[in-house]
C-alpha cells in the first residue's frame, strides 16, 4: 500500500486490519462458506477491537474514520472472506451510516451505540420483491396513526436480515419516501428464513415482512418524505464500499493464481514461464490496479466533501466487472483444480458475482454515469 499515498494513520489502520484478517478470518473462510453459518465470534471480535463502528461518529462509540480508511478495512476483510465482508459492509456502510449521518440525537443514543460496539447487528431494507432499481417508488406503505406509523409491505435480499437486531428501512408516505428504524420482535414484523444463494455463504439474506407493524413516531429518521434523499447519499458512499469489497476478492484470486503459476510445472518448467499465463497475470494485475485507484479516488473526493455520484458509480461498476474477470482468469490458470472446492478461487468467483448485482447492477451504474455526463434529460430521451 506504500504506492497509494496513504497517510501514516491510514497505513497503520491497514496494517492492523490485515493482521487481524490473516489470523482471525482467513483460516475460517472455507468453513464459513461450507456451513453457510453466520460467524458470530468473528463479529464479536471485530466489535471488541472497534471495527464495528469504524465509519460512525466517535461521539457514539464509533471510530470516525474517513472513507479511505474504511475502504482499506473492507478490502482486507473481503480478501479474507467474502461473506464476512458482505455482512460487515451492510452493518457499517448502510444501517449505521444512515443513523450516524441522519439520525436524531435520541436515535443515536438508543440504537447507534449498540451498533458501533457490535453488541447488535444492523441491516438495511431498500429492495423489494417486485424490484430494487426504482427505489423512489416502494410498495411498502407507512400510514400515520396518531403517535405512530403502521407499516405494511416487504423488503427482499436484506443482508444480515436473519441475524440483525436493528433495521433501517424505507416506506412510502403521502409526502414521498420516508426512512424508519425497526427492531427485531416488533409485533407484525417477521423475518423470512435465509435465502439459499450462489455465493457469500455465511452472510445471510432474508425477506422482511411487515403486517401492520406499529412504529413509534420517534423512529422516523428525519422528516417525512426525506428518506430517499438520505439513502441516495448513503448509496453513493456504499458503492465505493462495494468497490473495495470487489477489489479484495480480486486481490485474493490474483495472489492464489500467481503463487500457483510459480509452483505448477508443465513440460519441465513452471506454467508462469509461458506467455499465455504472462498475459493473464498482466491483465489481472492491471484490472486490480485500475479498480483500486478508482475506489481510492472516489473515497478521497468524498472525504474532501465533494460530490461523488459519477465517481462512485464508475468505481463500483469497474471494480465489480474487473473482479469477475480476475476471478475467472484465476480459475483458468488453476485449470481443473480451479473448479474444485478444495481450492478457494471458485468461492471467490461465486462471491464476486454478487457485486455485479447488489448495490445497483452494472447496468444501473452505466445509466448513472451517462446521466452525470449527458444530463438526465438527454440520457432519458426516447
Amino acid at each position: 500500500m506504500d504506492t497509494y499515498f496513504l497517510t501514516d494513520d491510514q497505513k497503520a489502520i491497514h496494517d492492523s486490519i490485515q493482521k487481524f484478517c490473516l489470523e482471525k478470518i482467513a483460516p475460517f473462510s472455507k468453513n464459513i462458506d461450507e456451513t453457510d453459518e453466520f460467524p458470530h465470534e468473528i463479529f464479536k471480535q471485530l466489535g471488541e477491537l472497534g471495527y464495528m463502528g469504524a465509519s460512525s461518529s466517535a461521539d457514539y462509540g464509533g471510530g470516525g474514520l474517513d472513507l479511505v480508511s474504511t475502504c482499506l478495512i473492507l478490502e482486507e476483510i473481503s480478501k479474507a472472506s467474502g461473506a464476512v465482508g458482505s455482512s460487515y459492509n451492510a452493518h457499517i456502510g448502510l444501517a449505521s451510516t444512515v443513523m450516524s449521518e441522519h439520525g436524531s440525537l435520541a436515535q443515536k443514543e438508543k440504537y447507534l451505540r449498540d451498533l458501533t460496539s457490535g453488541k447488535k447487528i444492523g441491516a438495511f431494507g431498500l429492495t423489494e420483491p417486485s424490484g430494487g432499481s426504482n427505489a423512489r417508488e416502494p410498495k411498502t406503505q407507512a400510514q400515520l396513526q396518531g403517535d405512530h406509523y403502521l407499516i405494511n409491505g416487504s423488503k427482499a435480499f436484506n443482508t444480515n436480515g436473519w441475524v440483525a437486531d436493528t433495521f433501517v428501512i424505507t416506506a412510502k408516505t403521502p409526502n414521498g419516501v420516508t426512512a424508519f428504524i425497526l427492531e427485531r420482535g416488533m409485533p407484525g414484523f417477521e423475518i423470512g428464513k435465509p435465502d439459499k444463494k450462489m455465493g457469500v455463504h455465511g452472510s445471510p439474506t432474508s425477506t422482511l415482512y411487515f403486517d401492520n407493524v406499529k412504529v413509534p413516531l420517534e423512529n422516523m429518521i428525519g422528516e417525512e418524505g426525506t428518506g430517499f434523499r438520505k439513502f441516495a447519499r448513503t448509496l453513493d458512499k456504499g458503492r465505493v464500499n462495494v468497490a473495495a469489497l470487489s477489489v479484495g476478492l480480486a486481490q485474493a484470486s490474483y495472489e492464489v493464481a500467481v503463487q500457483y503459476s510459480k509452483e505448477r510445472t508443465q513440460f519441465g518448467k513452471p506454467i508462469g514461464a509461458f506467455q499465455g499465463i504472462h498475459f493473464q497475470i498482466a491483465e489481472m494485475a492491471t484490472d486490480i490496479e485500475a479498480a483500486r485507484l478508482l475506489m481510492l479516488n472516489a473515497a478521497r473526493l468524498y472525504d474532501a466533501g465533494l460530490p461523488i455520484k459519477k465517481q462512485a458509480a464508475m468505481a463500483k461498476y469497474f471494480a465489480a466487472e474487473a473482479s469477475l474477470r480476475v476471478c475467472d482468469k484465476a480459475i483458468e490458470i488453476l485449470g481443473g483444480y480451479g473448479y474444485l472446492r478444495d481450492f478457494p478461487v471458485e468461492r471467490f468467483y461465486r462471491d464476486a458475482k454478487m457485486y455485479q448485482i447488489g448495490e445497483g447492477t452494472s447496468q444501473i451504474q452505466r445509466i448513472i454515469i451517462a446521466r452525470e455526463i449527458l444530463g438526465s434529460a438527454i440520457a432519458n430521451f426516447s
